[in-house]
């Protein structure tokens, strides 16, 4: 924030591309979306617009729900790129498919020209499929995931074995660890609530809901917390019995070093949420080091979150498990059991919501969940395409919509091809 204010203080009219560059990553940094896009906008003004600096303030805009906007961005891009898939794949994310309207011909054409092992060839799969789906062919649209996913896991290897190692390990590391005890000697009144579950299992809209109340400001995925708990109790990869530090000190210090990060970044609030989905693996030692927290950890039907994970292509690194139909439900699997661990453990902060009952029975849910959570009822929260946060997620599009079921049954069409019996 002070790098930021000394920026602005620092900026002219004709402040060089570098120092604009410079500005929009401090606002962006900072949550401060619109005035990022605005700086961007200056910073092409100057000329010299290179097809990334297009595409960021397309997912800028995105995020800020200026979908109009992002496409238009796209489309130059792809006109300056006409090979590159990724452009493809994120443009049809934000435009459904018309019969006739030539976007699978267009694809058709790119893909003559790309090698099919490229990765752009890989992106193109992705948007042939969501293209696909839009037109109600989702046989062939499935057909078209496999070989995306195929493509993806050919780029990016990942065993599972990993996940299912770090969560045997964190479940020894925290087992019969006396929680009520160090939760009643801990000091820390930081108040965070902490969003969590599968990918692609209704967080983000959570997270909506929650920060549409006036005293809760939204975190996103910050990623601050398990950089604290690695500096602090000691890295999730390896935990084991004995192995980390639970106690008032590193509990202590773990609670310190969040805090700070998160007050430095998003300021002084009564309550902030914090989407990050790794905060199962430690949940317990969270809640224990910061009595006023609380953790959502949000359920869905593994059809459906299977289905979901398999069609997005992710953040670079980043839910390297979703490529592979076994990968997803051995992960499945071990978050079920990461979950059963810590309700047994866990009473009064731990607070499990089923996505079908938010989007089926809106009132009553977020009202319960908002009284768990100690905070007042506002109906600004039964509108969460009304918040202008940011949504900087896959689910940026799903969520400027109001509270609907229309996700429930997606997963449907694709039973046969996933194996799924539908009653």
């Amino acid at each position: 924030m002070e790098a930021l204010e000394e920026v602005i203080r620092l900026d002219k009219p004709d402040a060089s591309p570098k120092f604009l560059d410079f500005r929009a990553d401090l606002e962006e940094y900072l949550y401060r979306v619109e005035d990022a896009v605005a700086t961007l906008t200056r910073r092409m003004a100057k000329g010299d617009v290179p097809v990334p600096l297009l595409v960021r303030r397309a997912l800028l805009t995105r995020a800020v729900g200026n979908f109009d906007d992002a496409v238009r961005d796209l489309d130059r891009a792809i006109k300056m790129q006409p090979l590159d898939g990724e452009l493809y794949r994120l443009r049809s994310d934000l435009v459904k498919a018309r019969p006739g309207d030539g976007s699978l011909d267009t694809l058709a054409s790119v893909a003559a020209r790309v090698p099919s092992n490229h990765l752009s060839a890989v992106h193109l799969q992705f948007a042939r499929a969501k293209i696909l789906e839009d037109l109600g062919d989702f046989p062939a649209a499935f057909r078209a995931l496999d070989r995306g996913n195929q493509g993806m896991r050919a780029h990016f290897p990942y065993q599972v074995s990993t996940r299912l190692r770090q969560v045997a390990a964190a479940r020894k590391s925290f087992d019969g660890i006396d929680m009520a005890t160090m939760t009643a000697k801990a000091s820390s009144d930081f108040a965070p609530i902490f969003i969590t579950g599968m990918a692609r299992s209704g967080t983000t809209l959570i997270e909506q809901i929650l920060t549409a109340h006036p005293e809760v400001r939204g975190g996103g995925e910050a990623a601050f917390l398990s950089r604290a708990v690695r500096e602090t109790i000691g890295p999730p990869e390896e935990l084991r019995p004995g192995g980390v530090d639970i106690t008032l000190q590193g509990l202590s210090d773990l609670a310190d070093h969040y805090s700070k990060r998160m007050l430095a970044r998003f300021g002084p609030a009564p309550r902030h949420t914090d989407k990050s989905l790794q905060t199962l693996l430690y949940a317990g030692p969270v809640l224990a080091a910061m009595p006023r927290s609380h953790i959502v950890l949000v359920r869905r039907d593994p059809r459906a979150v299977a289905i979901s994970l398999y069609k997005q292509v992710f953040r670079r690194g980043k839910q390297l498990f979703s490529y592979s139909l076994d990968d997803i439900r051995q992960y499945q699997d071990s978050f079920d059991v990461l979950v059963d661990f810590w309700q047994s453990r866990l009473k009064e902060r731990f607070h499990v919501v089923a996505y079908e009952d938010v989007v089926q029975a809106p009132e009553p849910t977020v009202r319960n969940l908002l009284k768990r959570l100690d905070l007042s009822w506002t109906e600004a929260c039964l509108r969460p395409e009304d918040n202008a946060q940011p949504v900087q997620t896959l689910s940026s599009v799903a969520v400027r919509q109001p509270i609907n079921r229309d996700g429930l049954d997606r997963w449907r069409p694709y039973a046969p091809m996933m194996g799924y019996t539908v009653v």
